[in-house]
């Protein structure tokens, strides 16, 4: 039960950026909408319509496709609005009605309002007057055709008797006529009043007045639903691209995708920073080297080892850790002894310059024997080389014979030199193309972010590195991302011990006796 609840403590926190902040967001727009959006009560009637009785067509079947909207137009008239609320304050708008049609039988007309006194009979002067509204016409028509029809049965009268086979039945049309239209308008006569069955339109049911929910259940409610959309928001946004453009997750995934072996695994090292003196790890509060990490010791190895030559550190297509990679390795091979430089040849995203401070780039390429005074120092045998920003280092970089210069020129002055490239998409205009590095480097690594890259863009960026002849050791699968279940809890532990420390102690050693996998 314990592990089971650590799990799922591991599980959501996990989740706390991609649903949590979302969620969080929605829930604060749900506050602020309830604040400005006072409880409205709601007054409802229901018009009960004996459509087998009805002659106009829209009083047939008031469902039919468009009958709506005439219906709306009649309910929301201004004489209508004018005459159901007079004197209100504010007056009666069409933005405070709704109708319903329920089927050809039965309407349902609502008012809203931030207040109840009154509202009930608002809603009932409203049902009145919009039976009015709708009747007017139909009984126009029938008094003209009952006037008809009576003046066809005076002339019939008039003529001398007896009568004909043929002026009879005239007349007893007309007699028939007449009965009927003189029927039709006593139901349109009666249609105002609660005549039940005996009227066209009548009030089905008394109008009622619903109050709102209002205090803490309807701050609740809104908090509530605020927050689960934002959280649908936010999966949805993280889930669905990566459903259409699956990512790559496991060791196997990448070396399928890529046809290449996983040489190494950047694992997650908590909160990776970079700084003018390299990078820094956060771990229980205390900032510490990633060379002191056994993970970084096996990656390295891995990839180090015997290593003659530039080693080129690319990524498919950015924002996939390959600058961070580059660094851990320049940093590892410079903490194993072996004097080591860093070239940020990232023109596309020069962080890695502007984080370490290495200035503003403005070197040129070596000419002859002299000395080269490019390289930053940072600490111990490691060296750092800003992405060039000079338009004379950029040209001579792209002539020919440019790169191959200045690898010779790095590995006087150094044993071991990593090559940080700008992503193989970043191919504009005023970079340095990464396959034409790679073909001029002794050994290039592609470098692939668990959960970020896509299967198809590393095995496009590894079948184009090989049409080009670059020799591609393998690709180095980025974790940072991407921490384990432990990991996530003492991120927690390490969260809560702002707010108590006794928790975070608590939990803290409860994630590392737990079983989690």
């Amino acid at each position: 039960m314990r592990d089971a609840l650590l799990i799922t403590l591991a599980e959501a926190w996990g989740w706390r950026r991609t649903v949590g902040i979302p969620a969080l967001v929605g829930a604060v727009l749900a506050a602020v909408w309830l604040w400005l959006t006072p409880p409205l009560y709601s007054g409802r009637v229901m018009l009960q319509l004996q459509a087998d009785a009805a002659r106009a067509p829209l009083l047939q079947a008031i469902s039919a496709p468009g009958h709506r909207q005439v219906l709306w137009a009649a309910l929301t008239g201004p004489d209508v609005l004018r005459d159901s609320a007079p004197g209100a304050t504010p007056p009666l708008t069409p933005n405070r009605i709704e109708l319903r049609i329920l089927n050809n039988y039965l309407l349902e007309v609502g008012v809203n309002a931030t207040q109840p006194q009154g509202l009930a009979l608002i809603t009932e002067n409203l049902g009145y007057n919009f039976i009015q509204a709708i009747l007017a016409p139909e009984r126009i028509r029938v008094e003209q055709l009952l006037n008809e029809a009576q003046s066809q049965l005076t002339e019939l009268d008039a003529l001398p008797q007896p009568l004909d086979a043929t002026t009879q039945t005239q007349r007893e049309r007309a007699v028939a006529a007449v009965a009927q239209l003189q029927s039709d308008l006593r139901l349109l006569n009666n249609a105002f009043g609660q005549q039940g069955g005996q009227a066209l339109i009548w009030f089905a049911d008394a109008a009622r007045v619903t109050e709102p929910l209002q205090g803490l259940p309807r701050w609740l409610l809104a908090l509530g639903l605020g927050a689960l959309f934002g959280g649908l928001v936010g999966y949805g946004a993280h889930r669905l691209p990566r459903r259409w453009h699956p990512a790559i997750h496991t060791i196997a995934e990448a070396q399928a995708a890529s046809g290449l072996p996983v040489v190494g695994v950047l694992p997650w090292l908590n909160q990776l920073a970079v700084t003018h003196q390299g990078s820094r790890v956060n771990a229980g509060g205390k900032a510490l080297a990633p060379t002191d990490f056994a993970e970084m010791t096996r990656l390295g190895r891995s990839i180090l080892r015997n290593l003659r030559g530039p080693l080129l550190v690319v990524s498919p297509s950015g924002a996939e850790g390959a600058s961070s990679v580059a660094l851990l390795l320049a940093e590892k091979a410079a903490a194993d002894g072996k004097p080591t430089i860093l070239a940020d040849l990232n023109l596309k995203n020069r962080s890695l310059s502007e984080k370490m401070l290495l200035g503003d780039g403005s070197w040129i390429l070596p000419h002859g024997k002299g000395a080269w005074g490019a390289l930053r120092p940072i600490a111990g045998n490691l060296q750092a080389l800003p992405a060039p920003k000079q338009m004379a280092a950029l040209q001579g970089l792209a002539e020919q014979g440019g790169i191959p210069s200045l690898l010779e020129a790095m590995q006087k002055h150094a044993e071991v030199v990593v090559l940080d490239a700008s992503p193989l998409t970043a191919a504009n205009r005023g970079n340095l193309d990464a396959v034409t590095l790679g073909t001029h480097a002794n050994r290039t690594i592609l470098v692939a972010q668990q959960g970020i890259t896509q299967a198809s863009q590393l095995k496009l960026a590894a079948d184009q590195l090989l049409l080009a002849g670059v020799n591609v050791q393998g690709v180095v699968l980025n974790q940072q991302f991407a921490p384990t279940r432990r990991q996530r809890l003492s991120q927690l532990a390490e969260a809560l011990g702002w707010l108590s420390p006794a928790l975070g102690r608590a939990l803290s050693h409860a994630a590392q006796r737990a079983s989690l996998d």
